[in-house]
């Protein structure tokens, strides 16, 4: 009975996913980690969860890496290959019996409906899993701007940001053995400290919307665990 009241401690979300969650440069598009992915989205979402998923590229392109482009086009490339991602995970996701839809800040016709917040909110609450892909639908911002604005928009619980360390560390882990784990912060601490997990601008955003976040390492923690209000990872809020 414990553990069935807890798992409603956020009951809306939205995940963003790195790419790299799909593949990477040796093997763009990964079958064990995108079924590990759809495993943990399909338990949250069997729960009651109500699931907005926004996706990123950088299996494929990163439009930050890609220097021997114009910036903007790089960016634009980013946003296609998040599309690319968004159609992978919803011919899996459908494929177990959920039901699934794209929604694309870029209008693809014959592929993804151009993002409107009433069709797809409508969607959202009636516990279909939505699929965020093409970015915010323009250059120079990122997925974590993107997830930020539809966690305001579909009044999410938590923006929860699955990445591949323990969660929010004062400097890169790989790089610094003696990088700072943060258990919690504020989002002016996050801000000041500039913290790199997450863009400043989608810090601001969930902090006017007073939506928290939690930064946690996708493939050792369950999904469902997060949702239930377990301590994992590193929570940033109002304080």
């Amino acid at each position: 009975m414990k553990k069935k009241s807890r798992s409603k401690a956020y009951p809306r979300i939205i995940l963003k996913l790195s790419g790299e969650f799909l593949g990477n440069k040796d093997m763009l598009f990964n079958g064990s980690t995108i079924q590990y992915t759809v495993g943990q989205i399909k338990r949250a979402q069997r729960q009651g969860t109500k699931i907005g998923i926004v996706v990123g590229g950088g299996n494929i392109i990163r439009g930050r890496d890609a220097q021997w482009l114009n910036k903007i086009d790089a960016d634009l490339c980013g946003m296609m290959a998040t599309m690319i991602n968004g159609l992978i995970l919803h011919s899996v996701l459908k494929r177990t019996g959920l039901k699934v839809k794209i929604s694309s800040a870029l209008a693809v016709d014959g592929l993804a409906e151009r993002f409107n917040k009433f069709r797809d909110q409508e969607f959202y609450d009636k516990g279909g899993v939505v699929l965020f892909v093409g970015g915010t639908g323009n250059p120079l911002f990122t997925t974590d701007t993107a997830a930020a604005l539809r966690a305001a928009e579909f009044n999410a619980d938590m923006l929860i940001k699955g990445t591949k360390v323990a969660g929010v560390y004062s400097s890169d882990p790989k790089k610094n053995k003696r990088a700072r784990f943060y258990k919690r912060l504020t989002f002016d601490q996050a801000i000041s400290k500039n913290l790199q997990v997450m863009d400043m601008t989608a810090f601001n955003i969930c902090r006017q919307a007073n939506i928290p976040i939690c930064v946690y390492d996708f493939m050792q923690y369950e999904l469902c665990d997060i949702i239930a209000g377990e301590m994992v990872g590193t929570i940033i809020d109002g304080g």
